[in-house]
């Protein structure tokens, strides 16, 4: 696993803390360390990102490799759905996440699609909707652009009409947004003439049914552009100066408060002054030519986001292996016990189909496919301290329930502390660091205990701090719950 530094956050005056507004009421839900929000104080703790790990490829029922675009995974009573395809979309069924098996139901009837299942529409024949792109050459304004679905068992399924009327070129990601009570749609917005051209717009809509609403553009040509709609995402000086954002993956992340995730698929741009080497699928023809790699955004609104890490969120494959140079993370994350899976597709060449060099066109045994990630339970990030220790407070916050349980991983050789404290940051009796059991180990969901006691609905809805003392540990979340 590496470490990707992200933030060593440091010691605060006391009276930084005492000028804090109400406390934050955070209620049962659990919640994440994916930026300082739950940080007022620390020391020797620093923010990281960590990776998903790949455990190889999706096989089919005669052990060849899935191949496709990841337009959407579900999970839906029990059975996750995968939709592979881009131009004509294949539905495949599992029951572990790992295991994959083919349905024989196919969707067709455009380009890009993407499936959503709407936790918010009360029409049962309205649970599943489709969107995909319906375009000819050229494009036609007044009949293409984006075309809405909808189903009640995610195979079959009825045309509604245009929901907007733009060339997207990318997946529409649609969500429903609890937290506003709205709708809101992921898809690319392009910056004509920029070399970082391709940017992430999020529209926020009603009814996904109905045309969303968007801005006119002054020009002409018929993608959609970043006058069209906010945008929300996009390379910055960060990052290589000829790049941009090819995919989102954009996602709300279900199993905890206000947590926002993009896998982005970054695209740096490759040209034939300074790539010569590049072999283009056709001699001669030099198109849209360079790697692509999945990195890891996050957002508390679905509008502000940070790339807290230019890491990739996990290695591309080598020369000689079938996922090199290509990754892009299909929509969509679904757990079984104490792990997520998330799942990527490539075509093992540059975009476009180009090889890197043509030393290497022949160095795979096979190129393509569908590949797994797995995820910790909560793992995107964490609070660690290394192995000479640290702390971190948090500023006032309001709970409800009678237990506070960790998601915490020490290792053998480490160790966590908790120490609960009052709005004036001192330490509550009974609940201090001296009277709480040593943590240690990995837990997924650890209670806290007090000389054998984790009960602490005795300061429900009172203002609080948790102050923590780990030693070689990462945080990833804590949550009171009422059991």
């Amino acid at each position: 696993m590496y470490k990707a530094a992200l933030l060593a956050l440091v010691v605060l005056p006391l009276s930084l803390l005492a000028g804090e507004s109400s406390p934050q009421d955070i209620g049962s839900r659990k919640q994440l360390f994916i930026d300082e929000r739950f940080i007022a104080q620390s020391d020797r703790v620093t923010l990281q990102t960590n990776p998903g790990q790949k455990l190889g490829q999706i096989l089919d029922g005669d052990g060849q490799p899935l191949m496709g675009h990841v337009s959407r995974v579900i999970e839906d009573q029990g059975k996750i759905h995968m939709y592979i395809g881009h131009d004509g979309v294949a539905i495949y069924e599992s029951d572990d996440g790992l295991h994959f098996t083919a349905t024989g139901r196919s969707i067709g009837g455009g380009t890009f699609s993407t499936i959503f299942l709407d936790p918010h529409d009360p029409k049962p024949e309205q649970r599943y909707k489709l969107f995909l792109l319906k375009h000819q050459s050229p494009f036609n304004p007044a009949t293409d652009g984006v075309y809405a679905f909808v189903s009640g068992d995610g195979l079959n399924f009825t045309e509604v009409g245009r929901v907007l009327n733009r060339f997207t070129d990318n997946p529409t990601i649609a969500l429903w947004d609890e937290r506003i009570g709205k709708y809101v749609v992921y898809l690319r917005a392009l910056a004509y003439d920029n070399p970082n051209q391709r940017r992430i717009a999020r529209i926020e809509v009603d009814n996904l049914l109905q045309p969303w609403a968007t801005r006119e553009s002054k020009d002409p040509r018929p993608f959609m552009d970043i006058e069209n709609a906010t945008v929300v995402l996009a390379a910055d000086g960060g990052d290589d100066p000829d790049s941009d954002i090819y995919y989102n993956a954009a996602t709300i992340y279900e199993e905890a408060a206000d947590t926002y995730l993009m896998f982005t698929t970054q695209f740096r741009h490759l040209n034939s002054k300074r790539h010569p080497f590049v072999k283009p699928p056709r001699p001669g023809q030099w198109e849209d030519f360079g790697p692509l790699e999945v990195q890891l955004a996050v957002s508390r609104d679905g509008i502000n986001w940070k790339r807290p890490s230019r890491e990739a969120y996990f290695p591309m494959g080598l020369p000689d292996e079938w996922d090199r140079w290509y990754t892009v993370m299909g929509p969509g994350v679904v757990r079984r016990g104490n792990y997520l899976y998330q799942y990527y597709n490539s075509s093992g060449r540059l975009h476009d189909g180009a090889i890197l060099r043509e030393e290497y066109e022949n160095s795979a045994k096979q190129l393509g496919g569908i590949g797994i990630i797995r995820q910790r339970l909560d793992g995107f990030m964490s609070a660690d301290t290394d192995h000479k220790g640290g702390w971190l407070t948090s500023p006032s916050l309001k709970f409800s329930g009678n237990r506070l349980r960790l998601n915490v991983d020490t290792g053998a050789m480490g160790t966590a502390f908790v120490e609960l404290r009052d709005a004036n940051n001192q330490s509550i009796p009974g609940f201090t660091l001296d009277e709480c059991e040593e943590i240690g180990g990995n837990f997924i969901d650890q209670a806290v205990y007090w000389k054998g006691n984790p009960d602490v609905s005795s300061l429900s809805g009172q203002s609080i701090r948790v102050h923590l003392q780990m030693k070689r540990a990462k945080l990833y979340a804590f949550q009171f719950k009422a059991e």
